[in-house]
């Protein structure tokens, strides 16, 4: 108990962070196995701790919490994010880690940490002490890997429990990503949250403008023989995403 306090400041912390407390190498290593043996602390993987809350005997650090710990950089992405901001109605077993710095994926509490690489931090936030993808960022991660990290239906599951997105911040991810079919996916995507989410004409204008719809594209490659050609966004894409929701997925094409 003697350093417990100290790293319970913490609530989650690496060797490094216990060395810098305790002062010695040979004794940091000691007391840290003495900490787990005794249930005040968990290894959560190599180098890395989580404190145990002796009122509840649990975990002091959610899934999200620990995720935006796993790197200097890594913070929850795709699903996760969408959890995150309740905006997903179902507990996910895999919690989605970005990072610039590459990580193996590994299990915890019942909870499988999956990498995901990413070469940006733009609109990354702090909440409550989780790093993650704004909202928007969120919805754009997740239209740019529809098919990889979730289906178009449970896309529009999450999208629905959105309650404000800011047309700016989509501009600007979109911008930094400038991937061409990109532009056209979330354009087309939105369209059908126009109303609900006030998107002005010339947002859909500015994701047309910087795409070339002769390019044609697919919103997801799952579920092929489902999909029919919308011509203006240059796209093959279901007819009317929310029909997809409602049906179940047999949406009539």
């Amino acid at each position: 108990m003697k350093y417990y306090n100290d790293l319970f400041k913490l609530g989650i912390f690496t060797f490094s962070d216990a060395l810098n407390i305790i002062g010695n190498l040979s004794n940091t290593k000691h007391e840290i196995s003495n900490l787990i043996k005794k249930g005040y602390i968990n290894r959560i993987k190599k180098s890395l701790y989580s404190v145990i809350d002796l009122s509840t005997l649990d975990d002091y650090n959610n899934r999200f919490v620990i995720a935006s710990h796993i790197t200097d950089d890594s913070f929850i992405s795709y699903h996760s994010a969408f959890e995150f901001y309740a905006c997903y109605n179902q507990v996910f077993y895999d919690v989605y880690v970005s990072s610039l710095k590459k990580f193996q994926s590994f299990s915890y509490s019942d909870y499988n940490y999956r990498y995901f690489e990413t070469n940006s931090l733009t609109q990354v936030e702090v909440i409550q002490g989780v790093k993650v993808t704004s909202i928007e960022r969120t919805v754009v991660d997740s239209i740019n890997m529809l098919g990889k990290v979730m289906d178009v239906e449970e896309l529009v599951k999450c999208v629905d429990l959105i309650h404000v997105l800011n047309e700016e911040k989509l501009k600007e991810i979109l911008l930094e990503y400038n991937k061409d079919v990109l532009y056209r996916k979330v354009g087309y995507f939105l369209s059908f949250y126009k109303n609900e989410f006030n998107l002005s004409d010339s947002f859909f204008v500015f994701c047309l403008e910087n795409s070339n719809i002769n390019n044609k594209g697919y919103i997801s490659h799952n579920e092929l023989n489902k999909l029919v050609y919308i011509k203006k966004w240059g796209i093959y894409a279901y007819k009317d995403i929310h029909q997809l929701v409602d049906k179940g997925g047999n949406i009539d094409v």
